[in-house]
């Protein structure tokens, strides 16, 4: 069994503009192929998982609200959008003209709000026809609210078909997804928050649960730790699935989905954010969570802020000095085979790639000169040679343009891994992650903690992150004269507000979190060498080609550490009896009947499962599990979501935004300038 569920919602996508068929059975390998099929039918009007010539001839104006614009980025383009007869696509929220001869698709969430503008839409006849998709499905009492007013409105006949698409998740990448719920950790930790708000955050959440299992084809034993936001979760996601499967026809169809010729289940473990905070504030080596990190991906795309340097001040950008937006994205040869890489390894590998393009694009050269008349030492006659030189002609049409796309992936690369390492010189972020590995393995003292404070290098988010990471890897919560030294630090390095230190010193004491500090085992960390030696190949990286990094930088596996999260995930597939993970966590089978937890059926050993973390998630925490799954014997099938994906500043406000709800006062102001490093 497989696992691709981006591809299966990009079909789901494409066919909403066709009449609707049943759904093909998903594969558990890749979260991304159901969800692109799932697009496809929804585009092609659900006529067929195939769309005819006439329907695609078919011209249509897309309309999205911006939650489900979300879930279609990643996965069509505009030129894709086109080839499924979509010549515009609109925002719901935005006024928009009226085209009468257009029939509209609808891809909404079903909320009231979206409900009174599409029966606004239908009483002014802006479309021919239209047809409504709702993300995720539409309760009674909105259903009730569309009928009702779409008669007041005597615009019943505009309105041509409802459906659930069950595509609450943005699938970025085969075995990746996400919620697209990003302020889920504020929501469920606010002590604040009523009761009403909480049951709507967990019924988001389940709701897109929901979605991925429905659209995977699979009914998984679900695992999660006793107490908390991940076990209220795992019982209203049991709840609904169980509720579900009473129904004659169902959406799993279990009797011919690929999950019947299998002799497993796959494994749903839910964690909560709280079960780990290190890996949401630490700093990374390596190329995906570098560039989520650093410059912000989003949605599979970068945007790079303009390089301004050269301007005087106050001038107007010019074209060239605009932001430059890339895509990434599991059709990137060089983004899938160097993902996974430390920093200065990705610097060979484009310089290995572009030689690889320098001597292709030479070889055609060579070929196509047209000057050679012999062949391995005989003389060609006219015919010949000319038969020959068209050959190589036409071989090099055929090849030049994958050549050119090839070239400008490796440029966008290059223009990248350029920008990751002006931030990583400006901001000495290898002196960071350097002693925060250390800090998670127990080789730091307080001392090196307390000189990388106060030093020049690095923005007062990263040296907050750093005092974290130490707060959180120490094996016992600091007493209140070690969080004052820490807080005085920071605040004499010119950190303004140190209520997150405050607010994670709390929960560690009250034992609300888990200890960053990890099991034994086989990690994956990189540590890098000291600070001075990246800034001299930082200097020559930049002026001479990015090449120069690898001259300097050494890269050692430390092989010291195993992640929380990967050593629980261990834990409970291979079955574990008798581990702390294994046992604290609470079982739940959705095919049993209610209040049978199904712990037999928990044994395992599972060949496959979800991991899913309450309250964010990030590159860093997907790469650790997808290289602890890979170097399993045998090798497992690990499929990775969350609420939303966070980098490491943005978890910081939301846990400083806690702080503050929480009765923390930020601190004063530092009342002196940082001490330079010596």
């Amino acid at each position: 069994m497989t696992l691709n569920l981006r591809q299966k919602q990009s079909g789901m996508i494409r066919t909403i503009t066709q009449d609707r068929t049943c759904p093909a059975a998903a594969t558990f390998s890749d979260v991304a192929v159901p969800s692109a099929d799932a697009l496809l039918r929804m585009l092609n009007l659900h006529s067929s998982a195939t769309a005819s010539k006439d329907q695609l001839e078919l011209y249509k104006v897309l309309i999205l609200d911006k939650f489900c614009k979300d879930i279609i980025a990643p996965l069509l383009r505009v030129s894709e959008l086109r080839t499924q007869g979509v010549t515009l696509h609109l925002l719901l929220e935005q006024e928009r003209q009226q085209i009468p001869d257009a029939p509209a698709v609808y891809f909404v969430q079903p909320t009231a709000e979206n409900i009174d503008r599409i029966v606004q839409d239908a009483a002014q006849q802006l479309y021919d026809i239209m047809h409504i998709n709702f993300v995720t499905t539409a309760p009674s009492r909105l259903l009730e609210q569309l009928a009702t007013s779409a008669i007041k409105a005597n615009a019943v006949g505009k309105i041509a078909k409802i459906f659930d698409e069950y595509l609450s998740f943005i699938a970025l990448e085969p075995t990746f997804f996400s919620l697209g719920l990003p302020d889920c950790y504020l929501q469920l930790n606010d002590p604040s928050a009523k009761d009403s708000q909480i049951e709507a955050a967990v019924n988001q959440i389940v709701d897109g649960l929901f979605s991925v299992l429905v659209t995977l084809g699979v009914v998984p034993i679900i695992r999660c730790p006793k107490g908390g936001a991940a076990e209220h979760v795992a019982a209203a996601l049991e709840s609904r699935l169980r509720d579900h499967l009473k129904a004659r026809s169902n959406l799993f169809s279990e009797g011919t989905s690929a999950l019947a010729a299998t002799l497993s289940r796959p494994l749903l473990v839910i964690f909560d954010r709280n079960f780990d905070l290190s890996v949401m504030l630490q700093h990374c080596w390596s190329y995906k969570p570098l560039v989520q990190d650093i410059l912000g991906l989003k949605l599979n795309r970068v945007a790079l802020a303009p390089d301004t340097s050269g301007l005087p001040p106050g001038a107007s950008l010019l074209p060239q000095h605009q932001k430059k937006g890339y895509d990434v994205d599991d059709k990137d040869f060089f983004w899938e085979a160097a993902g996974a890489l430390p920093f200065p390894k990705v610097a060979e590998e484009v310089e290995s790639q572009l030689q690889r393009y320098k001597a292709a694009v030479d070889e055609i050269n060579s070929k196509t000169a047209g000057n050679g008349a012999e062949a391995d030492g005989v003389l060609l006659d006219h015919d010949e040679l000319l038969k020959r030189n068209t050959q190589n002609l036409m071989s090099a049409v055929s090849s030049l343009p994958e050549l050119q796309e090839k070239k400008k992936v490796l440029d966008k690369h290059t223009n990248l891994a350029t920008a990751l390492l002006t931030a990583i010189k400006n901001r000495g972020l290898d002196g960071f992650y350097n002693l925060e590995e250390d800090l998670l393995t127990g080789k730091a003292d307080t001392g090196a903690l307390i000189k990388l404070l106060q030093g020049a290098k690095g923005s007062s988010e990263d040296k907050l992150r750093l005092a974290l990471v130490h707060l959180l890897a120490a094996e016992q919560a600091p007493n209140e004269a070690e969080l004052q030294e820490l807080s005085a630090a920071l605040t004499s390095a010119g950190v303004p507000d140190t209520t997150a230190l405050t607010y994670v010193a709390r929960l560690r004491r009250n034992r609300l979190i888990g200890s960053a500090r990890p099991a034994p085992g086989t990690g994956h960390g990189v540590h890098v060498p000291s600070q001075g030696n990246l800034l001299d190949w930082a200097d020559k990286a930049l002026g001479q080609g990015i090449s120069t990094v690898t001259r300097s930088v050494k890269n050692l596996l430390s092989g010291a550490r195993q992640a929380p999260v990967a050593a629980a995930l261990e834990a409970l597939m291979d079955g574990k009896q008798g581990t702390p993970e294994f046992e604290s966590f609470a079982v739940m089978d959705p095919k049993l009947p209610a209040g049978r937890t199904g712990a037999d059926r928990a044994k395992g050993p599972f060949r496959e499962a979800l991991v899913f973390m309450i309250g964010g998630g990030n590159y860093l925490e997907r790469e650790t599990l997808a290289a602890w799954a890979s170097r399993s014997q045998p090798p497992r099938q690990v499929l990775y979501g969350a609420t939303d994906l966070l980098t490491g500043e943005e978890f910081l406000h939301q846990l400083e935004e806690l702080g503050r709800r929480s009765g923390i006062a930020p601190a004063a102001p530092a009342p002196a300038a940082p001490v330079a490093a010596t």
